[in-house]
């Protein structure tokens, strides 16, 4: 055979041998490039959270094109067990890489709030005030403000009930406007379609049922009792009868009280379920 032949044959024979190489790089360059989101996400890491777990939260949040190619990154390079704990303000205009190294760096500097099941708008300012010295007469105003709820989605005279309870991470930066967005925004990942589907059931919008859910929250001592109470406040609603909370009358009080006298059974509230019936 001619050596140029050979040379051609032997150039053929490499080729098909790289071109499964050569694709499987055509796809890692495109999976490691950027997502092209332009808003930052805060991205909480925690303590002992795997290089895969990592990178999930990272796919899901729209940071990166792939879980597997971060894992694979940071396993290859051997930094798996070196990316810090913590909170980073990180967007999609950056490589998989490129997010990878700064994992490796020190995270923001962050403050933990955990909000508790069954706090008003004002407990739940007067928290934030507390915490990370937010202004608590802004964020009630805020929570408030029609134009703010609208744009939110809630149909509602305020973001009560909307503030959903669960443990943040706060940056020194976080704004009033910033942290309300952030709760109602987890409200709406936890309240999911399935949900929403499942009040047509029960014959209650979603303020009615987030109204509802607040009152049974305050009226419960334990955990197990809510879905008897709410079955019993439901129950009364279809009847059209007085729903008799005594939680709605502190709420119109203004106040806890351990035992509630027959004169603030009777106090003139919108909120008092004792003389008004429906939800308040």
């Amino acid at each position: 055979m001619p050596k140029a032949a050979k040379q051609k044959r032997l150039w053929l024979l490499l080729g098909a041998a790289l071109a499964p190489l050569i694709g499987l790089l055509a796809v890692v360059d495109y999976l490691d490039r950027p997502t092209g989101l332009t808003a930052a996400r805060q991205v909480a890491i925690g303590k002992g959270m795997s290089a895969r777990g990592i990178g999930e939260a990272l796919e899901r949040q729209g940071l990166i094109r792939s879980a597997r190619l971060f894992e694979w990154t940071v396993r290859w390079r051997g930094v798996a067990g070196d990316l810090e704990a913590g909170t980073y303000r990180i967007d999609g205009t950056s490589t998989t890489r490129q997010i990878a190294a700064t994992l490796l760096k020190a995270p923001i500097q962050t403050r933990r709030v955990t909000i508790p099941e069954g706090l008003t708008r004002h407990q739940i300012a007067g928290l934030m005030q507390r915490e990370i010295a937010l202004d608590s007469t802004r964020f009630v105003a805020l929570a408030e403000e029609a134009s703010l709820l609208a744009e939110l989605g809630v149909d509602a005279a305020t973001l009560e009930g909307y503030l959903f309870p669960e443990t943040y991470f706060f940056d020194a930066h976080t704004t009033e406007e910033a942290a309300i967005r952030r709760m109602v925004a987890e409200f709406g990942k936890v309240f999911s379609d399935t949900l929403a589907g499942q009040l047509k059931t029960v014959g209650l919008d979603l303020h009615q049922a987030v109204t509802l859910a607040s009152i049974v929250e305050l009226e419960a001592v334990a955990h197990d009792e809510r879905p008897i109470i709410a079955a019993v406040f439901h129950r009364r609603l279809e009847l059209n009868r007085l729903l008799e909370s005594c939680a709605t009358v502190e709420y119109a009080l203004g106040l806890h009280k351990e035992r509630l006298t027959n004169a603030d059974l009777r106090v003139e509230s919108p909120f008092n379920t004792y003389i008004h019936r429906g939800l308040p």
